[in-house]
Formats: structure tokens, C-alpha cells, sequence
């Protein structure tokens, strides 16, 4: 039985998802993306995946690094959301004039973050049109108190490759 697109996109438009900047790479070869698909997946050990489109800029990072932090944004950052979720060219540096320290992964931790996971991959699965990123947490912090930021009620992205 097929799922109706449009069904299952009415249903994630009522559906509220944390927004997070996930950030990839180490030694300044980094890139930096928006997601709102992302969730602690085991307790102990602590893990959290992504769901990142096949088709975006950041897989070969991934892949090649293995590591990734997920910067979980805050209410009014929606600029900051916006910033990462354009798709950006291989030359280009998104992070550049973002405030950030390295995590002990090597990947970026966004000092404006309400809070980070910084992970390990521990296993990618190619699921449909995205793959989904499991990583081991090895540092995890609550860097400023508020509430997260929000993706729902037509919150869209457009697809990594897509044209206008």
C-alpha cells in the first residue's frame, strides 16, 4: 500500500519539530545545515539521528568525518535557522561570523545554541530520499535556558537540488 504524499505532509505540518544547525567536519573544512528532523534514538548508550536529504552538500562530509553536532536553536532564531538552511555552494563558509568552539568530536557547537549534541556516526541507513544519520553522543550541554524553536504549520524546506 502506498502513503499519499500530500497526506503524510498535512500530518508533519501538525506535527511540532525541534529546529537545530547541524554542524559537520573539523580543521576548518566545515559545513553547516538546518534540520527539523532529528531525535534522541537510545538512552544508554546515549544516541541521535538525523535525517539528512541524499542529495545535500554535508553527506560527503559526513561520511568522510564522521561526526556531527546538532545545535538545537531557540525561540526568535529564526534568521539563524534560515541562514543554515539556504544551500550554499562547496567554497562557500557558512559558520563564518557565527560564534563557535569546537566539541570534542571536532564538529562546531554554535555558542548562541539553547543546547548541543555532539556525536559520533555510528551508522548511516539509506532511507527513501534521505539518509538517516545515527550518531553516539559524546558531549551533550544546555548552554542558555528558553524554549526551542518550532517547526510546524507549514514550516517547509526545499529539496537539496531542487530548482527554484
Amino acid at each position: 500500500m502506498e502513503m499519499n504524499p500530500e497526506a503524510f505532509a498535512e500530518v508533519l505540518r501538525s506535527y511540532p519539530l525541534a529546529v537545530s544547525v547541524v554542524t559537520v567536519g573539523r580543521g576548518g573544512a566545515e559545513n553547516a545545515f538546518t534540520v527539523s528532523w532529528g531525535s534522541p534514538v537510545a538512552f544508554d548508550p546515549p544516541h541521535f539521528m538525523i535525517a539528512v536529504d541524499r542529495n545535500h552538500y554535508s553527506v560527503d562530509f559526513i561520511r568522510s568525518t564522521k561526526n556531527f553536532a546538532v545545535n538545537l536553536l531557540g525561540e526568535g532564531q529564526e534568521r539563524l535557522a534560515g541562514h543554515f538552511a539556504r544551500q550554499s555552494m562547496t567554497r562557500e563558509h557558512k559558520l563564518d561570523g557565527s560564534a563557535t568552539r569546537e566539541g570534542p568530536t571536532g564538529a562546531a557547537v554554535l555558542a548562541d545554541a539553547l543546547a548541543y549534541f555532539d556525536c559520533e556516526v555510528a551508522a548511516m541507513h539509506d532511507v527513501g530520499d534521505h539518509f538517516m544519520v545515527v550518531g553516539r553522543v559524546v558531549d551533550a550541554r544546555v548552554l542558555h535556558p528558553g524554549k526551542p524553536l518550532e517547526a510546524s504549520g507549514g514550516l517547509r524546506y526545499q529539496k537539496a537540488g531542487a530548482g527554484p
